[in-house]
């Protein structure tokens, strides 16, 4: 990683840090650390008595985050592993409960310019993968999956038709010849969206969006990753942001909150049932908006941030869970 990527800062930073209010001495949990940006700021804050865990996917991301993180490396555990995996990572690192705790949802930008990661229109693998302990390959799933699955994995960002035409033209190109590389597929996506509308960067770009949910089952993993951080914050004061990118982002993120803010499954017109468990209440009257100061790259972000409160069923992740 260059000195240039080490420096970069997170979207909504200042406002991370206002919310989340880090103390001395408060544990940290960084489910997406990256380049370490929330890390280091929070670690700043919260003293040399202040321990963190930071989990990424990305064994190069987790990497450049400790070149980052020198001085705080004697109080920091790093795990090469998926954010879903918070229980097992608590238990791991020895820790009951965290005071911090942020998820931000985005993909790196290394990771996005990477043409070997083939997450943008210019790679040279059309690969997908977030880590290489993720299952199959986009070049697999584009060039074995049946038309109608490619029409249901689209279906996660585009319209009816737009799947319909973009399916059925994966499924003619391939039956030429594999499709290769991201600029393959991008093509492949304009072409077949020409007639319906004006080809705009965004159309390859939201299509493309939905096979790289797919191959790392991207909403599955953010539905457990918010519950399981939520449960993880020190009953009564533990504070959690989670930072989301694109509309099915925040429908999961809000979605989780919400039932989570509730203590129970029921539809919300429904009476509290007997053993509903509130675990969390938010901190904002609705999800912030970046502010015009923010990086272009950042203008669709929303933040939620919520705060731990008091429940006798609330689960244990750390020593003496059962």
């Amino acid at each position: 990683m260059s000195a240039y990527d080490l420096q970069h800062s997170p979207c909504m930073l200042q406002e991370t840090l206002q919310l989340l209010d880090p103390q001395p001495g408060e544990t940290l949990i960084d489910m997406t650390c990256g380049l370490g940006g929330h890390a280091v700021a929070i670690l700043e804050k919260t003293a040399d008595n202040g321990p963190a865990i930071l989990i990424d996917w990305d064994p190069a991301m987790l990497e450049a985050a400790r070149q980052r993180l020198q001085q705080h490396l004697p109080r920091v555990q790093t795990f090469t592993s998926n954010f879903a995996e918070l229980p097992q990572i608590m238990q791991q690192a020895g820790l009951q409960w965290a005071d911090l705790a942020v998820l931000d949802a985005g993909v790196a930008r290394p990771q996005l310019v990477d043409p070997e990661r083939g997450f943008g229109f210019e790679g040279s693998r059309l690969d997908m993968r977030m880590s290489e302990q993720v299952g199959p390959s986009a070049h697999e799933i584009i060039n074995t999956a049946s038309e109608s699955q490619l029409r249901q994995i689209l279906r996660l960002t585009q319209t009816p038709r737009e799947s319909r035409a973009i399916a059925s033209a994966i499924s003619r190109a391939r039956s030429r010849q594999a499709i290769a590389s991201s600029a393959e597929l991008a093509e492949i996506i304009t072409e077949a969206t020409f007639r319906r509308k004006r080809p705009t960067r965004r159309q390859p770009a939201s299509a493309m969006l939905a096979f790289r949910i797919y191959v790392n089952r991207e909403l599955d993993h953010l539905q457990a990753g918010v519950e399981a951080m939520a449960r993880a914050l020190r009953p009564g004061s533990g504070r959690m942001v989670v930072l989301t990118y694109h509309s099915l982002e925040f429908r999961i993120v809000r979605q989780t909150l919400e039932k989570l803010a509730r203590g129970h499954d029921a539809p919300p017109w429904l009476p509290d049932p007997p053993d509903a468990c509130p675990i969390i209440v938010s901190l904002l009257d609705k999800p912030l908006k970046p502010s015009q100061s923010e990086a272009p790259t950042c203008r669709s972000v929303r933040l939620f941030a919520a705060r731990s409160i008091e429940c006798e069923n609330r689960a244990v992740y750390g020593p003496g869970s059962q």
